[in-house]
C-alpha cells in the first residue's frame, strides 16, 4: 500500500469526526511514514509500519473523550441514527448535563466562597487592630497610661493575628486554586482532552 492509499484509506474511515481533526491525524502519520522512510525504509515499508488504516483509525477514535468518541462512533454507523439518538434520548441526557452543568458550577464557587471566607477573617482581626492602635492615640492624649498600653499589646495582637491568617489565606488560595484547576479539568474531561497528554496516534505507534 503507498503512503496516499493509506491516507485516503484512513480519511474514509474517520469521516465521522471534524474535518480539521482528520486533517491533523492524515499529517501525523504522513510526517512518521516520511521519517521512517528518511531513516532507510521503502515506502511500502514504511505504511506498513503504521498499521492497517483500520486499526489506526480506532486507536484514533479510543482517544477521544468519552462524548466525542461515543458521537463520532454513532455518526460512523449512520447520522440518522445519531440525531435519531440525540431527539430521542434528549429527555434524559439534557437534564443529566444541566445537572452536571449546576454541580460543576457549585462546587467551584464553593471552594472560592471558603478562601474569600478566610480572607474576610484576616481583614477583621487586621481591621480590629488598626482601630486599637488608633485608640492608643485617645490614651496618650488624656495621660491613661494603661489603657495606651492596653490598647498597644490588643492592636498588635490583633494585627499579627491578621498576619498570619493572611498568610493562611495566601497559602490556602494557592492550594484551593490548583484543586479548582484540577476540577474543571475533571469536569470537562468527557468532553475535551488536553493537549499535554500522549495522544492514541503516538501511543500506537510506540507500540
Amino acid at each position: 500500500m503507498t503512503r496516499d492509499e493509506f491516507l485516503g484509506r484512513l480519511g474514509e474511515l474517520l469521516a465521522c469526526l471534524p474535518a480539521d481533526q482528520v486533517e491533523e491525524t492524515k499529517q501525523f502519520y504522513a510526517e512518521a511514514i516520511a521519517d521512517r522512510m528518511e531513516d532507510g525504509m521503502s515506502e511500502e515499508e514504511a505504511v506498513a509500519a503504521m498499521g492497517a488504516p483500520g486499526e489506526v483509525a480506532e486507536a484514533t477514535l479510543d482517544d477521544l473523550p468519552a462524548v466525542p468518541r461515543a458521537i463520532a462512533r454513532a455518526r460512523r454507523r449512520s447520522t440518522a441514527l445519531l440525531w435519531a439518538l440525540t431527539i430521542v434520548g434528549s429527555p434524559v441526557w439534557v437534564p443529566l448535563l444541566l445537572a452536571f452543568a449546576a454541580v460543576a458550577v457549585t462546587v467551584y464557587v464553593c471552594i472560592w466562597v471558603l478562601a474569600l471566607c478566610v480572607w474576610v477573617i484576616a481583614a477583621a482581626l487586621g481591621a480590629v487592630g488598626a482601630a486599637s492602635l488608633a485608640l492608643v492615640a485617645a490614651g496618650v492624649a488624656v495621660g491613661h497610661v494603661p489603657y495606651v498600653i492596653a490598647m498597644l499589646g490588643c492592636g498588635l495582637a490583633f494585627v499579627g493575628a491578621a498576619l498570619l491568617v493572611g498568610a493562611g489565606a495566601w497559602e490556602a488560595s494557592k492550594q484551593i486554586a490548583r484543586l479548582s484547576a484540577l476540577w474543571a479539568r475533571k469536569a470537562v474531561s468527557p468532553f475535551w482532552k488536553d493537549r499535554g497528554e500522549k495522544s492514541g496516534a503516538a501511543a500506537h505507534l510506540a507500540a
